[in-house]
């Protein structure tokens, strides 16, 4: 069976549509339980565990990890940059961030006896120690990518980049400003400053899921570039 790379093009806006719809819907539901009810609903819990966002959030990294796996197989016979370590070495790291966003391995949560860096303080210097890592390591297979899908990488960079701003920027803002700031302005308002928390979690985890969903929607455009290429190879000979 092979997939057809015109209706495979036509197909993806419109499941990245539906993801970033669904998005907004969780975020819409999680802040009208916060302002209406003062409370969060268990289910879509923005900052909780195994509840829709996380669930959601989790599966977007794993569609991408398979992606950069499929990318693997179609790469391994190919001398052509992107190298298949370049898709193969990603894929398990984007596995490895999806299982981390569903179960928490970086909060312990009784994890760290198994997985070594699970629980640690040093989560955030851990993932941006990887990430430059990487930048460095395929640093050709990146250029080669430039040439060749310049739109496609400036999309998915793009995404990249909210994603680290919701993931470590908000949290970095939470501990050296925010709470200390709270602390010092409303000492003796607990609601209001339980809901300005809320307000940031939202904006952190929408910011995490959209950025993803940007880079999920590169390469997808990109796998369906690769797709067409090959098809037309098969139809030339």
């Amino acid at each position: 069976m092979t997939l057809n790379p015109k209706l495979l093009k036509r197909a993806i806006p419109y499941w990245i549509g539906g993801l970033i719809c669904f998005e907004v819907a969780i975020v819409i539901i999680y802040l009208g339980g916060v302002f209406l009810q003062r409370k969060v609903y268990p289910p879509f819990d923005m900052d909780g565990l195994m509840t829709i966002p996380s669930l959601l959030q989790a599966s977007i990294l794993f569609q991408l990890s398979l992606l950069y796996l499929g990318m693997f197989f179609f790469s391994r016979k190919s001398s052509e940059r992107p190298s298949p370590a370049f898709w193969f070495v990603q894929s398990v790291l984007l596995f490895y961030v999806a299982l981390d966003e569903l179960v928490k391995l970086h909060l312990g949560l009784g994890s760290s006896s198994w997985m070594p860096i699970a629980g640690t303080k040093y989560w955030i210097g851990i993932y941006s120690f990887l990430i430059v890592a990487i930048a460095v390591f395929f640093y050709r297979d990146f250029k080669a990518l430039w040439y060749s899908s310049r739109n496609l990488v400036i999309l998915g960079v793009s995404g990249l980049l909210l994603a680290i701003i919701g993931a470590f920027g908000a949290e970095i803002f939470k501990h050296i400003v925010l709470t200390p700031l709270l602390a010092q302005i409303f000492p003796k308002r607990e609601v209001l400053s339980w809901v300005i928390e809320q307000v940031r979690v939202a904006f952190e985890e929408f910011l995490e899921m959209f950025g993803e969903t940007l880079i999920l929607y590169a390469v997808l455009l990109f796998v369906a570039k690769k797709i067409e290429q090959k098809s037309q190879g098969f139809l030339g000979k």
